[in-house]
């Protein structure tokens, strides 16, 4: 029809007088128009065989791929391993089904514009298919120990009648197993980090129909560099199991009780210990004792540093209960453990710290338990102080009569609460009937219980340390050891660190809320303002029969690491003023504020980074040991950014 048009108005001759114009004008525009709709439908017709049909097919194929993959994720929720091996294989199969249809498209490597959008589109299928081979791999490393961590399907260690212990025995010796399925599953995410890393974000639109397309696509390929990062810093803690479990000898290790509701910098006030033994996995207890009975015993007298002298009234020396001075766990233990060994304890081969969130966390497995001779405790809520009451009978049981009280000169307890005596012994009776009732738990809990550890581990509620520098470098690798984390260049810094010195057990209520303001200027200069808000919603608690007080003044020491070279133009809230240090290559901003039982208090800081950032921003910010989950919610540049719950160690990445 287009092509009979245009025959016929060029077969009629031009009339070019005055009164003809319009016509002509309007003859023109017919042809024109039909120039336009004959290169229109063959234009068509030309892309619709290279182009139209091949999208329309990859959109369907497209759509069928993002549907089964997303029937991933209730077989994982599940905990059904069977189920997500298949449903993998799925995905696996419509996956291929994308990339036949994608290659159809394989013309446009020739278009300028289309080209690099193309090669992003192979990388990312060739990285997919990647992953999913890591994720089979890593299904046959987990099938036998499925039920051990709470899964379903596939092999399993045995039936329910197998002890905790038959199963720990059974990891210990199969461990050399797991150890060529890791190295292959990192070489799968490797591979696949290689492809993505050609993908530049910035390529892409920030936003499409709502969707943050590019923030998506940098997270993506983080969680990509973080989840091969994690399975290579798992080969060396692997090699080290033998040794930290007693395969081939007996160990020894001192475990230290950390007090977080009187926060410390490690994670809590060290208030007992006790020395176990590991051999092949079975673990024995050879002695336990209060903190203050190695302070009997340590010979010394060191001054007390500074922060003790100025915060900690009446604590002239240095005792070794003090000695976590330091947010690094193992810089602290390098001052501790040496001291220890002056007190001819017994000598260990490292030093593990839980605080009473593990008690309390392991409780909610377990039940109540009983310690004979003492009593029955629990994780349920206590009304009488509103907290765990497990926590509230410990307490009323070591400190309902007062502290221990110490000669200044002499170094000589001159008080001792009747119970002192009983509360040294009570910690091996305890530790006993907690450690008897993990074992004792039936197959049901097993994943309950590994996934509880897991996460107490990731929060730094249990923390290593180890004398032997290629064990020591293992748990660091694998970030257990409660170390302060050196950051790549370029990055931003966070660490709060709260010292609560002699503020009763204030931190079982104490909570904070963090906000981060931060602006970075055209040129990538950048100005924060970090506002802490502490709040104390607990009122004064004293027990009107046996006069225990937890609640009470929080007496903080606060320290806030941030990266090295930062200037403080401004700080808020401290009521000694404010100082600026250097202390484990950073800048440390610190000082002193107290909050009363139903108030609360404001600390702020404002603060230029010493170096000017591109994009994306990129930031850690560090979790104290002991400490609760608090909220951190950041503003890049007036943008709110989703709010982030310091549950652990955070890296960021975002775009700006």
């Amino acid at each position: 029809m287009a092509e009979s048009l245009v025959r016929t108005l060029e077969a009629q001759p031009l009339n070019t007088s005055s009164s003809s114009k319009p016509k002509i004008i309007f003859r023109l525009f017919l042809k024109t128009a039909g120039v336009l709709l004959l290169i229109v439908l063959l234009s068509g017709i030309i892309l619709y065989f290279p182009l139209i049909s091949p999208l329309r097919r990859l959109m369907v194929s497209v759509r069928k791929l993002e549907s089964s993959a997303r029937q991933v994720e209730p077989y994982l929720k599940a905990q059904d391993l069977a189920g997500t091996q298949g449903q993998l294989a799925q995905v696996k199969t419509d996956l291929e089904t994308v990339k036949a249809d994608y290659s159809r498209l394989k013309w446009l490597k020739a278009v300028p514009l289309a080209r690099n959008y193309y090669l992003d589109g192979e990388r990312g299928f060739t990285a997919a298919g990647e992953v999913l081979s890591a994720g089979n791999v890593a299904i046959e490393a987990i099938a036998p120990y499925a039920d051990i961590i709470g899964l379903k399907g596939l092999a399993t260690t045995g039936n329910g009648e197998k002890t905790a212990q038959d199963r720990i025995n059974f990891i210990v010796n199969t461990l050399d197993k797991i150890k060529p399925q890791l190295s292959t599953i990192g070489d799968h995410l490797a591979k696949a980090g290689s492809e993505v890393d050609g993908i530049n974000p910035n390529r892409y639109p920030e936003e499409f129909k709502g969707m943050r397309v590019r923030d998506q696509i940098t997270q993506g390929i983080l969680l990509l560099d973080q989840a091969s990062t994690l399975v290579n810093d798992a080969k060396p803690l692997l090699e080290s199991a033998p040794y930290i479990l007693g395969l081939d000898g007996v160990r020894k290790y001192l475990v230290i009780f950390q007090n977080d509701a009187e926060l410390r910098p490690t994670g809590g006030f060290m208030t007992a210990y006790a020395v176990i033994s590991v051999s092949k996995g079975k673990i024995g207890i050879v002695e336990s004792n209060d903190i203050y009975f190695l302070d009997e015993r340590f010979p010394k007298k060191l001054p007390a540093p500074e922060p003790i002298k100025k915060y900690l009234p009446k604590v002239p020396y240095w005792y070794l209960r003090d000695q976590n001075i330091s947010p690094d766990f193992k810089v602290s233990m390098e001052t501790f453990f040496p001291n220890y060994l002056l007190t001819k304890s017994p000598e260990v081969d490292g030093i593990f710290t839980v605080d009473t969130q593990v008690l309390v966390d392991l409780l909610k497995i377990t039940g109540p338990i009983g310690v004979p001779g003492f009593g029955n405790y629990s994780a349920e809520n206590d009304k009488r102080c509103n907290c765990p009451n497990v926590f509230y009978e410990l307490e009323l049981f070591a400190d309902v009569e007062g502290p221990v009280v110490w000669d200044s000169i002499s170094g000589q307890i001159v008080f001792a609460p009747r119970n002192y005596g009983a509360r040294k012994s009570f910690i091996g009776p305890m530790m006993h009937s907690v450690l008897s009732n993990v074992m004792a738990q039936p197959k049901g809990k097993m994943g309950e219980m590994f996934n509880t550890a897991m996460r107490l581990i990731g929060q730094k509620h249990i923390q290593f340390y180890f004398p032997d520098s290629k064990i020591q470098d293992a748990v660091e690798i694998f970030n257990l050891a409660g170390r302060v984390r050196p950051i790549p260049d370029g990055w931003d810094y966070l660490m709060v660190v709260d010292t609560n010195f002699a503020g009763a057990k204030t931190n079982a209520w104490v909570n904070y809320n963090a906000d981060i303001d931060t602006q970075i200027s055209g040129d990538g200069n950048i100005t924060k303002t970090l506002t802490l808000t502490y709040k104390n919603p607990q009122q004064y608690f004293a027990d009107s029969k046996t006069n225990l007080k937890l609640n009470g003044v929080f007496r903080d020491w606060l320290r806030v690491y941030v990266p090295a070279g930062s200037k403080l133009l401004e700080a808020k809230g401290f009521e000694t003023g404010q100082t600026v240090g250097e202390d484990l290559g950073k800048t440390v901003f610190e000082g002193f504020f107290t909050l009363t039982p139903l108030n609360t208090k404001v600390v702020s800081f404002k603060y230029e980074l010493p170096f000017k950032v591109k994009t994306p921003y990129k930031a850690l910010i560090q979790k104290q040991s002991g400490s609760k989950d608090f909220p951190y919610v950041i503003t890049l540049n007036g943008r709110k950014l989703p709010e982030v719950i310091l549950s652990s160690d955070k890296e960021l990445n975002f775009p700006f």
